[in-house]
């Protein structure tokens, strides 16, 4: 009798594995290593993704913070424009050396010292056609305050607002303090 070698069970269609087979070799590392790349570059893309979003809703929180800084300063300019009325031409006529001391209006508010808002004054298109507009001179009582945030750089922002200031036509609000034109409360208590 002779002696049988075992022959090695194998799935039909597969051909056996080993050193006889050097193709057949590495090929689960290989698509593990596939998987692997494609599941870093998904995390990679991912990633990048959030950070977008985070960068974004940044950058929109500033452009806020900014807006409501320019507010805040047309709020406290208004008042202070009316009741400078009578020097509006000294800050009109372009020439900076004899600006008035409350030119521009620039102010502070969270109290770190630092100016966060600058608002200066612009003549609108007042002159009535053929006569030429002429910027350094106010003729309806009526001037644009342009506030600044000098706070934000990332998302500065800039409001104007069209002011009727002594003079002018239109109808004031006689019980509104200010005429309406201040934001400061109203007298009907």
């Amino acid at each position: 009798m002779t002696a049988a070698h075992p022959v090695p069970h194998r799935a039909p269609g597969r051909a056996p594995a080993g050193p006889d087979h050097p193709g057949q070799r590495g090929s689960a590392m290989l698509l593990i290593a596939t998987l692997l790349v494609a599941l870093l570059a998904g995390g990679g893309v991912a990633l990048y993704l959030q950070l977008q979003g985070t960068k974004s809703a940044e950058l929109v929180k500033a452009s806020r913070t900014s807006f409501y800084c320019a507010e805040a300063g047309l709020a406290s300019a208004r008042s202070i424009i009316a009741l400078n009325f009578a020097t509006l031409p000294l800050v009109l006529d372009g020439d900076q050396t004899n600006d008035p001391p409350w030119y521009p209006i620039a102010g502070d508010i969270d109290t770190d010292t630092v100016n966060d808002y600058i608002v200066t004054v612009a003549d609108n298109d007042d002159e009535v056609p053929p006569a030429v507009n002429d910027p350094t001179r106010d003729v309806d009582g009526q001037v644009f305050a342009v506030s600044r945030c000098t706070k934000n750089t990332e998302g500065s922002r800039q409001i104007v607002e069209l002011l009727q200031i002594g003079g002018g036509t239109g109808h004031l609000y006689r019980n509104q303090s200010g005429g309406g034109a201040f934001n400061s409360g109203n007298k009907n208590q």
